[in-house]
Order: C-alpha cells, then structure tokens, then sequence
C-alpha cells in the first residue's frame, strides 16, 4: 500500500477500490482528481482546523501533475480516497453504484468527523 502522499498515490488507491486497475479504465485520471479537489474541498469544509493557519488558500491538484504532494493530514488520507470513490460511483450510470457511491460517502463523514478515525 503507497503512503497516499501524491496525486499518484491517491489515483492508484482509488483505482484498487473502484476495481478500475486495468486499462482502458473505466474512470478517467482527470475525473478521479477532480473527485480529489471536491473531496479536498469537502474536507476543509467538515474539518477546517486540518487546514490551519491558511484556511482561505484553496489547493487544486491536476491530472498533469501526479507526482504533486497532496497536503492531509496522514490520518485522514484513507477518508479522502472514500470520498474519490464515492463520487466516481455518483457519476457511474448504473443504477447498483447508488448503494455503493452512499456507503463511501458515508464513510468519508464519518471518518472526518469522528475523534476515533
């Protein structure tokens, strides 16, 4: 398992959970970073102290730049790859991605806003 300290990182481990590791893939890595980003900005929205002192300065990860190093806090890296996973499953067609995308959503909040992650 990678450290999930780049972009790379994070695209790889949601690629494990989404089943998505073969290519052609499924999901592109330009819509898996943009799930980053949304899960980024949800989290400074559920836990803003993680991002002190500059709350106001927001980070946007590109598809171009996986070697970039994603700034969380090492203990909620695993809740932001939920967060990936559960909105690629939002934008899936499939109707029996629904259950799926709302169970890793779930697991985001509840991880990000639990004190025993």
């Amino acid at each position: 398992m990678a450290a999930l300290t780049t972009v790379a990182h994070y695209i790889t481990a949601a690629r494990r959970l989404l089943l998505d590791e073969t290519e052609p893939y499924r999901y592109s890595d330009v819509d898996v970073v943009d799930a980053l980003n949304y899960g980024h900005l949800e989290a400074r929205r559920l836990r803003p102290d993680l991002f002190l002192p500059d709350t106001d300065t927001v980070t946007s990860y590109s598809s171009a730049s996986t070697g970039t190093t994603v700034v969380m806090d090492m203990q909620y890296r695993m809740s932001l790859v939920f967060y990936i996973c559960g909105h690629m499953q939002l934008i899936d067609t499939e109707d029996t991605s629904d259950a799926r995308a709302a169970a890793f959503m779930a697991r985001f909040v509840t991880q990000m806003t639990s004190l025993n992650t």
